[in-house]
């Protein structure tokens, strides 16, 4: 009997646990990509004699990237802050090239088994956020009460609570949103169309449901405008794509800072959602500050030391048909946009490498044998995150840069090896 892989095991468990622990406790996927990462090393090195080649392009782009972050160490205005990123990063790269390259090197059923976990661990994902967020988070607070070891009394009283849960569960909702994409190319590529229809009308109620989760919408929205764009305009939808991420890349920061002033967007503007206001005053704050350092940027993930103002931005929104008043900190943590956040803190050159980073994985997608309804749906997960990337989480943080490999992970053990035929 053969022997599985390492790799299978643990990118299996990864697959079938993200979705769920994503929805109460996002940072595990920390630990879920570790412990896919190590076994994909261990069959890299002893189980598998044969060594798939890993995009070159792709390669480049991440090693330059890492580079330069590091680089930014010699100007950065928070050594501590840069240092916690540049002793990391190097190992979440090789992390997740060792899930790619296992992955490449894995056989029709081994990839399906995979796949099969992580269509089970998404539609656990979805059953779950749909209790919790048709009960009050009824299942979130029962955890809070077995971990705090408090009574159900005080955590149904504490609105700090609820806030909480919401707060968590969009993490989760996210981690379905990308996870939606890598399940309907299995799911299509197994004949499995109604299920796929399910599937895709399940993922689009609980996101737009949890409207909340704004980041979440907009990712499944931009991600149907991308399958529709790929599968009806397979010809042109590269070259529009790369002409649309360049300019995204490079002229955010211009854009947002050309905008009226964020503060009282609000006044003319009370269609928009109301996360969208206070992200907007960040964007423009944030986009202010690169133009201080546009070349080399403050420093990797500095962007919470280079406020000048210490206190709060006050702006304008529209509450149930009426203008309120808001507040917010110049830059959160971050500024909830990774472009702008490259720009901030790695300038423009940090942006150009970003650009070459994103057509490299164009050109990959573009060169993909799969058939049209999958290749469309590659676009689709490429627009959708990329959307994400750009209006919510920092980039740096570690469970995020974690699943955007995971979600690179799933997407290619869905389509399956390349060149050559299924079987049966």
């Amino acid at each position: 009997m053969k022997t599985q892989p390492v790799a299978v095991f643990g990118l299996a468990i990864a697959a079938i646990l993200s979705p769920v622990v994503a929805l109460y406790a996002p940072k595990g996927i920390v630990l879920l990509f570790i412990i896919a990462s190590i076994a994909s090393l261990y069959t890299l090195v002893f189980q598998k004699p044969t060594r798939p080649q890993f995009p070159l392009s792709f390669s480049l782009s991440i090693i330059a990237l890492a580079l330069w972050g590091v680089a930014s160490l010699i100007w950065t205005v928070s050594f501590e802050l840069s240092w916690s990123v540049a002793r990391s990063a190097p190992f979440t790269l090789l992390g997740g090239a060792c899930l790619i390259l296992a992955i490449k090197n894995l056989s029709f059923g081994e990839r399906d088994f995979i796949s099969t976990s992580m269509v089970w661990g998404f539609s656990i994902g979805i059953i779950l956020a749909v209790i919790d967020i048709g009960t009050d988070f009824v299942l979130f607070k029962t955890l809070e009460v077995i971990r705090t070891e408090g009574d159900w009394g005080s955590i149904q009283s504490d609105g700090r609570e609820t806030f909480r849960s919401g707060f968590v569960i969009n993490n989760g909702i996210t981690v379905l949103a990308m996870f939606l994409w890598p399940v309907l190319i299995y799911l299509i590529r197994k004949k499995s169309h109604r299920t796929v229809i399910l599937g895709f009308a399940a993922a689009v109620i609980i996101v737009v449901g949890h409207s909340s989760n704004f980041a979440a919408v907009a990712s499944i929205a931009t991600g149907f405008f991308g399958f529709l764009i790929g599968y009806f305009l397979p010809r042109h939808v590269h070259k529009l794509s790369a002409i649309g991420f360049t300019f995204l890349l490079l002229g955010a920061p211009f854009a947002i800072k050309a905008l009226p002033d964020a503060r009282t967007i609000g006044e003319k503007l009370p269609e928009l959602s109301f996360s969208i206001y206070p992200r907007l005053v960040i964007w423009q704050h944030a986009s202010n500050l690169v133009m201080e350092k546009p070349f080399i940027g403050h420093g990797i993930r500095t962007s919470r030391a280079i406020n000048k103002d210490t206190g709060l931005i006050p702006f304008v929104f529209w509450h149930d048909g009426k203008i309120e008043k808001g507040n917010t900190k110049p830059i959160p943590l971050h500024p909830h946009n990774g472009v702008i956040q490259m720009w901030l803190e790695l300038g423009g050159v940090g942006a150009i490498i970003g650009i070459v980073l994103v057509l490299s994985i164009l050109h990959n997608i573009k060169n993909n044998p799969a058939p049209p309804v999958p290749k469309a749906l590659l676009y689709s997960a490429l627009i959708s995150s990329m959307c994400l990337i750009s209006v919510s989480y920092g980039l740096w943080q570690s469970w995020w840069m974690g699943l955007l490999w995971l979600q690179g992970a799933m997407i290619l053990a869905s389509l399956g090896p390349q060149n050559s035929q299924e079987p049966g």
